[in-house]
């Protein structure tokens, strides 16, 4: 085991720790809160910008579409079939490429 320096006790320091332990008048408990104080407290506020920041690292994290997936495959295929009624079908993975396009479209907007 390694070797430490110790210092020497200061007689000082000695005098003032007896005279602590030794007072009649112990310590108490603080008292408990009162339920009307915690019910006036305000609410914590976070610093502007903050919670931004957090939703954002919260959108980053998740994979999950900002558009809903039922309703937006609806008007894909309403609008195709509007402009060429002979394109019925859409594969699953061009349904899923332009949903994410259209979340990044409108997410450039916010």
């Amino acid at each position: 085991m390694a070797r430490t320096k110790h210092n020497a006790p200061n007689p000082k320091n000695r005098r003032q720790s007896a005279a602590r332990v030794t007072s009649p008048v112990s310590p108490g408990r603080r008292p408990a809160p009162d339920a009307s104080a915690e019910r006036n407290r305000k609410p914590r506020r976070n610093r502007p910008g903050t919670v931004a920041l957090r939703e954002i690292r919260q959108f980053q994290k998740t994979w999950k579409l900002l558009i809903p997936a039922a309703p937006f495959i609806r008007t894909v295929r309403e609008i195709s079939h509007i402009y060429s009624p002979q394109i019925t079908r859409w594969t699953a993975e061009a349904l899923i490429a332009l949903q994410e396009a259209a979340g990044g479209f409108f997410g450039s907007f916010v």
